[in-house]
Formats: structure tokens, sequence, C-alpha cells
């Protein structure tokens, strides 16, 4: 009868410690004191939910052979271009789509992209024209925003 009053008070010793040491880290000055306040922002972010910032975001071409630029998200658009396996393309935004090798989702590129071959007769900067490609063969780099 005598060990388990010797554990429990043993126990209640040792949290207390425990507690004691704690408290005096929790209360600790850290020296801050005449510091400004930081601001931490993460991106470039608005206040309004479903708000973006103007960025576009990096995506990897991972197809075996070129990828077909089309005129709209659908394998029966107009074809106005390829880009090549491994290249770079920036993309705008996603939305659903043709479904390609089990994958809905096409990805707009952004009017900057300049590495994309045009098909004869297109024009060879189509500014007026969007363009898409199947996102089942680009790897995004990061996350892609839905387009509005």
């Amino acid at each position: 009868m005598l060990k388990p009053t010797r554990t429990t008070l043993a126990l209640a010793t040792g949290s207390l410690v425990l507690g004691l040491v704690g408290a005096g880290a929790a209360v600790a000055d850290d020296g801050s004191e005449n510091l400004p306040p930081r601001e931490i922002v993460v991106g470039g972010g608005s206040a309004e939910p479903g708000v973006y910032p103007e960025r576009h975001v990096t995506g990897k071409v991972v197809s075996k052979g070129p990828l077909t630029v089309r005129s709209k998200p659908s394998t029966r658009s107009q074809s106005l271009g390829h880009v090549y396996p491994n290249s770079k393309v920036e993309i705008d935004c996603k939305k659903y789509g043709d479904n390609v090798d089990g994958n809905r989702i096409w990805y707009r590129l952004a009017d900057r992209n300049a590495n994309w071959e045009h098909e004869a007769g297109a024009p060879k900067r189509a500014y007026d024209k969007e363009r898409w490609v199947s996102a089942r063969y680009v790897k995004n780099l990061s996350e892609v925003k839905y387009c509005r």
C-alpha cells in the first residue's frame, strides 16, 4: 500500500516541476518590446474571397510528342499550333472541357506564351483567340484557379 502512494507523490511532484519550467519559458522576455509589429502578407492577395492576384502559373508539358494548342477546351476545336515536350507554358486558368485520357480539365494559356509553334495560316500572335491545352499533358507547378 505504501508503493502506490510513493508513485502518486512522485508523479505529482514531477508534473509540478515540469509545469513550473514550462511557465517560466512562457513568460520569458524575448526582447522585442521596442520593435514595430510585424505584418505577414501571403501573396499579393485581396480581402475578398475568390479574388486572385494577377499572376500566371507555370506549367511543364509532359506529353511524348507535340501537344496541340486549341481555340476552345475541346478536341474538336480549331488547332492553333503546338507546344513541345519539356517546354514551359504560362497558364492563365482552368476549365472543364472534353475528356482527354480520363482528364476533363483544360488550361487556358496566358497571352505572354511565345514558345508555341503556330499552324500554317494561323496568325503569328493570336491575341484575339484563346489558346487551350489539355491538362492531361501539362504538369502545373502550382495551383491553377478556375476561369470565370
